[in-house]
């Protein structure tokens, strides 16, 4: 039935219906119903709580979010309760491409700091011709956060490659080894990482995650990996970074922007709540 609040022969009674419908939606928002009722001569209040009533939990079929999940590698797990809520062959072996980066930082930050000066060599020319990039040049001076930046934002493969043959230098002790000679310390060391970690379906075979027949993971190995990623302080703001500016310390102007559209705002993909 419609109504009109401009009704006079109405006014009256919905001068006392509005007041008490604003007071009702506003503890309703609050997470509770509490309806007060005051009588109009004595003054005493009625408070009686009333509860409001349970509403039951709706799951979609498992077997129609499988068919509607485009990724074949699924795991989407709650790592305050550690309960997974969802998966999908999440054991199975799958590439990881990119997102073996992760694995990159998290293995460098283990032996720098992120104000460790590193120095970028032929290593950066090392990568597939198809490779994203950040664009680093041969003898360019940065910082470990910002070679970080560079692996993360843009997915730079020649950021992952300095990265790996600067951090592998340090593993062998030795500044004049081969890139080659420390990048393949450097992944020894992603492995070792990989089991410490827990993983049993994960071997790694170079620092950017260009496709190898012996370079895999599972979802659930990736779960692990990502969970311990953003426990580093420097990878996790890094991630959460929609673009940066910057200079690197042998004064190049750099502009990486984020390739997770998540945390852009303005596009189709953005969702607030995300960090990385």
């Amino acid at each position: 039935m419609r109504t009109s609040l401009h009704n006079p022969k109405r006014r009256r009674r919905h001068s006392l219906l509005v007041p008490l419908a604003i007071l009702l939606a506003v503890v309703v928002a609050g997470g509770a119903v509490l309806l007060i009722l005051r009588h109009p001569t004595t003054g005493i209040s009625d408070t009686p709580a009333i509860t409001e009533p349970t509403k039951p939990t709706k799951a979609l079929p498992v077997d129609f979010i499988d068919r509607n999940t485009a990724s074949p590698y699924v795991m989407l797990k709650d790592i305050t309760s550690g309960q997974v809520l969802y998966s999908k062959n999440a054991d199975a072996r799958c590439y990881p491409a990119s997102l073996t980066k992760l694995v990159t930082a998290l293995v460098a930050m283990d032996y720098v700091q992120a104000d460790t000066v590193l120095t970028v060599g032929n290593e950066v020319t090392m990568i597939d011709k198809e490779s994203s990039r950040a664009f680093i040049p041969v003898g360019a001076v940065m910082s470990a956060e910002q070679l970080i930046q560079a692996i993360l934002l843009p997915s730079g493969n020649d950021a992952a490659y300095a990265l790996a043959a600067q951090v592998g230098k340090l593993i062998l002790s030795d500044e004049n080894a081969a890139p080659r000679t420390a990048i393949d310390a450097f992944c020894r060391k992603m492995n070792e990482k990989a089991q410490a970690l827990g993983c049993t379906g994960t071997h790694f075979r170079n620092p950017d995650g260009i496709h190898e027949a012996e370079h895999y993971t599972t979802a659930s190995d990736m779960m692990r990996i990502a969970t311990a990623a953003l426990q580093n302080d420097v990878i996790a703001r890094t991630v959460a970074t929609p673009e940066i500016n910057t200079n690197l310390l042998s004064g190049q102007g750099v502009h990486w922007v984020n390739s997770n559209k998540l945390v852009h705002e303005g596009n189709a993909f953005t969702y607030a709540g995300a960090t990385g």
